[in-house]
């Protein structure tokens, strides 16, 4: 792809169908700029203006100082077919279902299927011949484990029959993984709370004995005007509660501040959204233990 001969950047032409947006999660989709309305995104690719063009990563939008206008020449290296000329129609910095963020190498190009085979130049005369990268498949809402299992096996069995290599990727499955994976690190979380709250609770206790004793002559006068016991473990209890609390919430700030962070950090380098998980077990284990 170049823009007048003087601006080259390298990439990958992907053709969608026009339900792309109702089989994908649209929450992993991110868009930079639009320069058409209407209706959806990959419905307009099907239009007549449509096939005249395409979406854009937002990093090579910028790179070859593009605009709404800008027509793009796009050069398979086939010397005796003629170039295509194409317009982009959105910037977008993370799409749903492709490997590709900003940091990648090669950004991809999304047109609709039949300009992708007319940018083939006749490498693919027809849709049989085109490659298919991925198929999504989105189930319908209430479907049974049984009904889900059923049709698995029916995908796995078909595509046993075709040639080539194709693998299954499900996303209840891998939903189902990071949940596992969540659990087993909010109970580590919590061991680890847990076992620096009883090693704490031994420098408080020394310290609180310690006060105690270097007090000493205070309480006794106290109790000589009538100052109950119990009035004594009130004033005990406050003075280690004002302690306590306030270390323990100032350390779940900044353990949460520091996640939060690294969080955004990750989500600024994969363009994927990062869910906000609030520490409400650690807290609740914290709370009770201080108490």
């Amino acid at each position: 792809m170049n823009l007048g001969r003087s601006f080259v950047s390298a990439v990958r032409v992907y053709g969608v169908l026009p339900n792309f947006t109702r089989a994908t999660f649209a929450v992993y989709t991110t868009f930079w700029s639009f320069f058409v309305g209407g209706s959806s995104w990959d419905e307009y690719l099907y239009t007549a203006k449509g096939s005249q063009v395409g979406l854009l990563q937002q990093n090579d939008y910028e790179e070859l100082g593009l605009s709404e206008s800008s027509a793009l020449v796009f050069d398979n290296k086939v010397p005796t077919m003629p170039l295509t000329r194409l317009r982009p129609s959105a910037t977008f910095n993370s799409l749903a279902g492709f490997e590709e963020n900003r940091w990648s190498g090669t950004q991809p190009f999304v047109v609709s299927v039949p300009t992708f085979i007319r940018m083939s130049r006749g490498a693919f005369p027809d849709m049989e011949n085109v490659p298919m990268k991925s198929l999504i498949i989105r189930t319908k809402a209430g479907l049974t484990g049984s009904e889900y299992a059923e049709l698995k096996e029916r995908i796995l069995r078909t595509t046993s029959s075709l040639p080539g290599f194709y693998s299954l990727d499900e996303v209840v499955e891998s939903q189902q993984q990071i949940e596992d994976v969540s659990k087993v690190i909010e109970f580590g979380f919590i061991c680890i709370t847990l076992l620096a709250m009883v090693i704490c609770s031994f420098s408080l206790i020394t310290a609180m004995y310690a006060n105690y004793f270097e007090h000493a002559k205070e309480i006794a006068t106290l109790r000589a005007l009538g100052y109950g016991s119990r009035g004594l473990f009130n004033v005990t209890f406050a003075e280690s509660g004002c302690i306590l609390l306030p270390a323990s919430l100032l350390g779940i700030v900044a353990g949460w501040t520091v996640a939060i962070t690294q969080s955004a950090q990750n989500g600024y380098f994969a363009d994927l959204p990062s869910p906000m998980i609030f520490p409400w077990q650690t807290i609740i284990v914290v709370l009770v233990l201080t108490v």
